[in-house]
């Protein structure tokens, strides 16, 4: 039945000769549309920035549910995530069209207090879960939707691009964290996360305390094995201490290596561990 509208419907089959017309069938319903707009989260009969703002909140503040923003489930998947915020953005700049560089596999990578995206090919959307201490801070890179919260020792990010460029760098951030949930997108659909790779820098910590008074500890995180020298410099530039000239295995957790100070006078040191094609300093302050 054409341009009947709304409302149910029933048939039965007629003939003339012999005059005939048999019982109604059963009745056929056309109901109205629960989501006349695909995208519409408030339900105004248009699609813009109000809708993406309902949709950071329902992940940041309301665990993904669609509750009252039903219409923002573009993907009917039954949540609010970072997919229906994609397909939101590109509904309102008219953006990317689904691409043969559309990536399908990604994977998380945290290195040098940075959070990154490593795909095969585009990536438009990334939504993380992290645990941390309380000394955590982060922040996030400047995109078109650059989102997140913090409680309870948990913050929840969203970060989606205009679809002009690839998200590469998500973070930087400043503590430890542990990626308890990802989800991400490319400008269509959902991809794959492999794994989450956690990237050990060469580097020199100060473990003991600084300033200190006459000696403090040094941990060197060696990610590789190889020839590694850590020396300690006064402000000229000259060598006052060589600590470590040698082959070290490699430790992600790091060696503790004691500086005993008690023949220097007070001031400030600097302590240069070098490996490889690496270097990693870090400045002492000796107080007697």
């Amino acid at each position: 039945v054409a341009g009947a509208g709304i409302g149910c419907y029933a048939v039965s089959a007629f003939d003339s000769s012999p005059s005939y017309e048999s019982e109604l069938s059963d009745s056929a319903c056309i109901e109205e549309a629960t989501c006349p707009l695909a995208g519409d989260s408030n339900s105004d009969g248009i699609v813009n920035v109000s809708d993406i703002v309902l949709l950071v909140n329902a992940i940041l503040n309301g665990g993904g549910s669609t509750d009252g923003v039903e219409c923002g489930d573009t993907d009917g998947g039954g949540i609010i995530n970072v997919s229906d915020i994609v397909s939101i953005v590109n509904i309102i700049l008219g953006g990317r069209i689904a691409s043969y560089d559309d990536a399908t596999q990604a994977a998380i990578i945290i290195s040098d207090n940075t959070l990154q995206v490593e795909a095969n090919g585009f990536i438009q959307g990334v939504q993380l879960t992290l645990s941390h201490d309380s000394d955590f801070s982060i922040n996030l890179v400047d995109a078109y939707v650059s989102e997140y919260k913090t409680s309870d020792n948990m913050t929840t990010l969203v970060v989606v691009s205009d679809g002009s460029s690839s998200l590469n760098e998500i973070a930087s951030f400043s503590g430890t964290c542990k990626v308890e949930n990802v989800h991400i997108a490319n400008s269509t659909s959902d991809v794959t996360v492999e794994e989450t790779i956690e990237l050990v820098d060469f580097k020199v910590d100060v473990a003991g305390p600084n300033p200190f008074n006459p000696s403090t500890q040094l941990n060197i995180v060696v990610p590789e094995a190889g020839f590694v020298s850590v020396r300690v410099y006064n402000v000229l530039g000259q060598e006052v201490a060589n600590l470590v000239d040698g082959y070290m295995e490699a430790s992600t957790s790091g060696y503790l290596v004691n500086w005993n100070a008690g023949s220097l006078a007070s001031g400030v040191y600097f302590v240069k561990a070098a490996t490889a094609g690496q270097i990693s300093t870090q400045k002492l302050m000796l107080l007697k």
